[in-house]
């Protein structure tokens, strides 16, 4: 397994080799600004110090206790459940995998896939949508359902990255998407040359 930086002004995307699969991996602390991680640095003293105070009233009475354990809980779910990095998977000749890592600290804790067969892959596009006042850019995998409808899967959804990584990311997943596709050319290039053949 190879682990790279194919860009070096954003060194959040890194992308992961293996014989069996291709990993696109954006690390959420590194594309974090410094205001969001100030701010999650203030909630985590403030918290400190109200519990540090009122530490004493609160073990008082069986309410106080009980409200005090649950916003404890509460801090430590919201701690604990932090994206830490979103993937897109390249799986050749079975699909694609976007993977969302949440955790504590570096460590992941629980993982949610969405895995998209290439037969089932209508397109892979970059989108734009509105944020806010902003334009966002986001990548997206159209796929058709057993139904027949088109279904939207957004990759990165939680992180979303800057266009040049989204840009590399795209143009991997095109060209995994082009090469699954020319099998079925050529096979279906050779099924028409014979029965032509046979037609002969």
């Amino acid at each position: 397994m190879r682990r790279t930086i194919p860009l070096r002004e954003w060194p959040q995307l890194s992308v992961i080799e293996s014989s069996g699969w291709l990993e696109y991996r954006v690390d959420a602390a590194a594309t974090a600004d410094k205001g969001s991680k100030l701010r999650s640095f203030g909630l985590d003293v403030v918290l400190v110090v109200v519990i540090a105070y009122y530490w004493r009233s609160a073990m008082a009475s069986q309410l106080h206790a009980a409200f005090a354990a649950g916003l404890i809980l509460c801090y430590l779910y919201r701690r604990t459940t932090r994206v830490l990095w979103e993937s897109v998977v390249i799986i050749p000749s079975l699909g694609l995998q976007f993977e969302t890592h949440r955790g504590f600290a570096g460590t992941a804790l629980s993982t949610s896939r969405r895995f998209m067969p290439w037969s089932s892959m209508e397109d892979f596009l970059i989108n734009e949508g509105l944020h806010g006042w902003n334009i966002r850019y986001y990548l997206v995998a159209i796929n058709r359902t057993q139904q027949g409808a088109l279904k939207l899967e957004v990759a990165f959804e939680n992180i979303l990255p800057r266009f040049p990584i989204l840009v590399e990311v795209y143009h991997a997943v095109q060209e995994a998407l082009q090469n699954e596709s020319e099998p079925d050319r050529v096979h279906s290039s050779r099924s028409t040359s014979t029965d032509n053949e046979d037609n002969k």
